[in-house]
């Protein structure tokens, strides 16, 4: 499970942004995941929505108090995925589905443990469901 974001160009739809986020953090040419029973019609462009909106509080001593709406979609590779070469972006774990079925941590900066956020853990784990549903 890998994770990109930022702020997104005023003319990126959400989900193609969240493509190239993806590819310019980590490398890897991704696909969003679309429902199954997304409309496919000549006009107007529809796109697809996201697996969840989330409204995250960003309270941190350097910043005043603000929130950031995230909107997450799930993706797949769109090339087979080495998962022993490392990522452009820098460090990232690769976690299976039985890894994530219960709390977890992965080292933070300077090598301490840092507990994994619930809905990181339980988007992970609906994501590699969205792409099993593909296969």
């Amino acid at each position: 499970m890998a994770a990109a974001g930022r702020a997104l160009r005023a003319k990126r739809g959400p989900s193609r942004g969240g493509g190239t986020r993806s590819r310019e953090e980590t490398g890897l040419a991704v696909d969003v995941i679309e429902p199954p029973d997304l409309i496919t019609i000549d006009s107007p462009r529809v796109l697809p929505p996201p697996a969840v909106i989330l409204v995250e509080d960003v309270a941190r001593a350097d910043q005043p108090f603000h929130q950031h709406i995230d909107h997450v979609y799930f993706t797949r590779a769109v090339s087979p995925v080495d998962f022993e070469s490392s990522i452009s972006g820098g460090e990232y774990h690769w976690l299976s589905r039985e890894e994530m079925e219960g709390s977890f941590s992965l080292p933070g900066p300077g090598g301490t443990l840092v507990a994994v956020a619930e809905d990181v853990r339980l988007l992970g784990l609906r994501a590699l469901a969205a792409a099993a549903a593909r296969d």
